[in-house]
């Protein structure tokens, strides 16, 4: 095994000195190692900046080289650097697959609201793995399980700081705290840091050439599919509530783009009703031109999904009150049914 590995990785095992394990070594590992460095170095990352939060130095620097993998650190690294762990398929061992299960357990047991539960098993989970990295996931569901029970860790300042100082991407711990804390900050009427929340969590998602360099790639399409629907969701009604009506388009707009782009359903209905509530509000307002033609797409958009889905009363409904209501004109509509069927009549 020494051998073969040493003959087709020849090339990696270079720097790796003899007293190394490299017959404990399997392909996996090191090809997991490569492709870790070449992300990392392709966007012009250091090994400080990405294992900040997540691990000391030397273990990213042992993973690199394959001498040492950690396939829950892994997903970490990847969320860091604006990947998606979708795209990479990982082989587990028994242990680690059991581990990776009971966190699932915990992290779905306190957001369904049961938090004595939670606290129960994340202290048989601290017993089970009590390593020297098991801390840092453990600490932050200790703190999202503070903030579900309305209480705000006292040490929120430091945590804050900490993350709006990150250079790269959150790691899926760290999102799922800010989404708890927002949470907070609303259920408590704390308008202003609520804001502050949803900025910071929109700008990682969002910002390219501020947090990687201008000739990186930014946060691939498939990891923001899997964030951004439902953040600006969640911010546009946010703003659209305390009549911020500009800066909740913007952020609707953003998601809904991205979707159409990648012809992706999640939260495309939601988003465009929300977008259309705006477009109503701001067209009654204002009378301007432009929210008037932005509620008509929305309506057709929202009509045309209702069809496709057999929601024909809905997508009745809908036309009726652009043909009553908006005084809306469509001869291409209008030859799309009888007039028996046409069903503003």
């Amino acid at each position: 095994m020494r051998q073969e590995i040493r003959e087709r990785y020849g090339e990696l095992l270079e720097p790796l000195s003899k007293d190394n394990m490299v017959g404990e070594m399997t392909e996996k590992e090191l090809l997991l190692g490569r492709t870790l460095k070449r992300i990392r170095e392709h966007r012009q990352i250091s090994l400080e900046d990405l294992a900040e939060g997540i691990c000391p130095v030397s273990e990213l620097s042992a993973m690199e080289k394959g001498t040492k993998v950690n396939l829950l650190l892994t997903s970490a690294y990847l969320l860091r650097m604006g990947k998606s762990v979708n795209k990479f398929e990982f082989y587990s061992t028994n242990t680690e697959y059991e581990q990776q299960r009971k966190r699932d357990q915990i992290v779905q047991t306190w957001k369904s609201g049961e938090l004595d539960k939670a606290e129960t098993l994340l202290e048989e989970y601290r017993r089970d793995y009590r390593t020297r990295l098991g801390g840092v996931w453990d600490n932050w569901q200790k703190l999202c399980i503070q903030l579900c029970r309305d209480i705000l860790p006292e040490k929120q300042e430091k945590l804050w700081k900490a993350l709006m100082a990150r250079k790269l991407y959150f790691i899926q711990e760290e999102w799922d705290y800010l989404w708890e804390l927002v949470k907070y900050y609303e259920r408590s009427g704390n308008v202003e840091r609520a804001r502050e929340v949803y900025a910071l969590m929109y700008q990682n998602c969002m910002v390219v050439g501020v947090f990687l360099p201008q000739d990186g790639k930014g946060m691939d399409e498939e990891r923001k599919l899997e964030i951004l629907p439902m953040l600006c969701l969640q911010y546009g009604r946010f703003e659209h509530r305390q009549g911020r009506t500009m800066e909740a388009i913007q952020v609707v707009n953003d998601a809904i783009s991205l979707l159409l782009r990648n012809m992706r359903m999640d939260y495309l209905y939601e988003l465009l009703e929300e977008r259309l509530s705006i477009h109503t509000y701001m067209w009654e307002q204002t009378k301007q031109e432009n929210f008037y033609q932005g509620l008509v797409e929305d309506a057709q958009y929202l009509a045309a999904l209702d069809f496709l889905n057999e929601r024909d009363a809905a997508a009745r409904r809908r036309f009726r009150w652009l043909k009553e209501e908006m005084k809306w004109e469509s001869t291409i509509l209008d030859n799309l049914f009888t007039d028996q069927e046409k069903p503003w009549v």
